[in-house]
């Protein structure tokens, strides 16, 4: 998996510009770490046609790659704000964007918000391998990123102070869902929508 995202991370520099993967790969993304979750979402026992397994969030990391169960559920959120589904099908792997990235990028590559949302009264089954910098990472858009004449989006900070923010204090759960790195390091950006879950 960390080769896989390592490679992934090569064709998202190349996206950027000419030249990125050659002047930003070793220097910026080379001490990356990853880890696997497996995620059992469990329906409730008052299950109704359909109910949400886990709310809007992004992902923390720079990269999170998903291999979902047959059942389905994830839904992506588009830029306009519609919820769409992400069919699963054999085989293949679901990549997002995550907050790290994000912020490094200066917005130019999206954190995909997302939820899980139980359509059958059975538990659904993901693994999740999270690519994430290293702690001590300070989180910083290069220059020539963030392009001229554009503005900076975000402050810069350290890895795990992030990781800190977002986690969770409440029994069973392990982030904060609605917080994102904007709420977190971003300049003069209004939310577009309030956190769905304080706690």
């Amino acid at each position: 998996m960390t080769e896989l995202s390592k490679r992934i991370m090569e064709i998202v520099l190349m996206s950027l510009g000419e030249g990125f993967v050659k002047k930003y790969y070793e220097a910026e993304f080379n001490g990356c770490h990853g880890y696997l979750r497996i995620i059992n979402y469990s329906p409730p026992d008052d299950f109704k046609e359909e109910v949400e397994g886990l709310g809007m969030h992004t992902d923390m990391s720079c990269v999170t790659v998903v291999y979902p169960d047959e059942i389905g559920g994830l839904q992506v959120r588009s830029r306009e704000g519609k919820w769409m589904d992400i069919s699963p099908c054999e085989g293949t792997l679901v990549v997002n964007i995550g907050d790290m990235l994000q912020a490094w990028s200066n917005g130019k590559l999206r954190s995909s918000e997302h939820r899980v949302v139980l359509k059958k009264p059975v538990n659904r089954f993901s693994l999740a391998f999270f690519w994430c910098f290293e702690d001590e990472k300070v989180i910083l858009a290069p220059d020539e990123v963030i392009g001229e004449g554009n503005t900076r989006m975000y402050k810069p900070f350290v890895c795990l102070d992030y990781v800190k923010f977002r986690e969770s204090s409440e029994k069973g759960k392990f982030e904060k869902v609605g917080f994102t790195v904007k709420d977190f390091a971003g300049i003069n950006i209004t939310r577009t929508h309030p956190p769905e879950n304080l706690s």
